[in-house]
């Protein structure tokens, strides 16, 4: 009877853990551009499905519910927890960021018009990651003005690359005046210094990232020779204690990549125009 309630109790821990795990992938740190909502639950699904497989695998071939449960919640919580952090995409898209404002100054400084017909010839040339954004803002600047089209093009970028650019181009509006092409140069020029600091300590954050996973290969790699090799070595996880422990393992094991993923995620880089200082 004490090995039942054992049993039921280190299945619970477990299924919390578990529990955890995924509430903690879907509402960490806010990553900007998420994929539409239909691609993102079915990743979630098929991932759901490869998660209850495995488990249920894991839980036949040894015996262990606690085993199962954790194997699930693993395959749930792990592409989360060690994979790139967000800033990886923020810096490309910098980068993005970089190359379009340079053409822009470009555009300008060849006589193209003014800085609505750049940048409405500049959507056909974009980079990738821009090529949506810089679509929308050339409509906006059509339909709802300069202004008003930039500032909304800030508040989609979300990033301070982007206020950065934004604001030199708001004040040269409300000013007037030349040299508009060379201030975007500027502007870019310093931005690029930006990223390639950023890029150094995107660098170095990685490093504890790829020690985690050559860890997390070689336990699972020393357990299934245990299992496969020394069976009656890990006989003492069969019982409700054995689950007890284990679960307490998975809980312990858990929270020190939660704790990993935190210390190596930066929090989100503030920015400089906010919708509420634009109006």
């Amino acid at each position: 009877m004490n090995g039942i309630v054992l049993t039921g109790a280190a299945c619970g821990l477990a299924a919390a853990l578990a529990i955890l795990i995924v509430l903690y992938g879907r509402s960490g740190t806010p990553i900007r551009h998420r994929p539409s909502p239909g691609w993102w639950s079915a990743r979630w699904l098929r991932l759901a499905l490869v998660a209850v497989g495995l488990g249920s695998g894991a839980w036949w071939v040894t015996g262990w519910p606690v085993g199962g449960i954790a194997v699930a919640a693993g395959v749930l919580g792990l592409p989360h927890l060690l994979s790139p952090s967000h800033t990886r995409h923020g810096i490309e898209r910098a980068e993005a960021l970089v190359t379009w404002t340079r053409r822009v100054a470009d555009l300008l400084a060849s006589g193209a018009g003014g800085l609505a017909q750049a940048i409405t010839r500049s959507a056909t040339t974009a980079p990738e990651p821009l090529v949506e954004p810089v679509g929308r803002l050339a409509q906006r600047s059509r339909t709802h003005g300069m202004e008003a089209a930039l500032r909304a093009f800030a508040d989609e970028l979300a990033d301070p690359a982007a206020d950065a650019i934004v604001l030199a181009l708001l004040l040269r509006l409300r000013t007037g005046g030349r040299g508009l092409a060379e201030l975007l140069h500027c502007q870019a020029d310093a931005q690029a210094r930006e990223i390639a600091a950023r890029r150094d300590v995107e660098a170095d954050r990685a490093k504890p990232r790829t020690t985690v996973r050559s860890l997390i290969g070689i336990t699972l790699t020393t357990l299934a020779g245990l299992l496969i090799f020394a069976g009656p070595y890990l006989a003492p996880f069969s019982t409700g204690t054995g689950q007890l422990v284990l679960a307490g393992i998975a809980v312990f094991g858990a929270g020190a990549l939660v704790w990993m993923h935190r210390l190596t995620t930066p929090p989100p880089p503030r920015r400089y125009l906010t919708t509420g200082e634009a109006r």
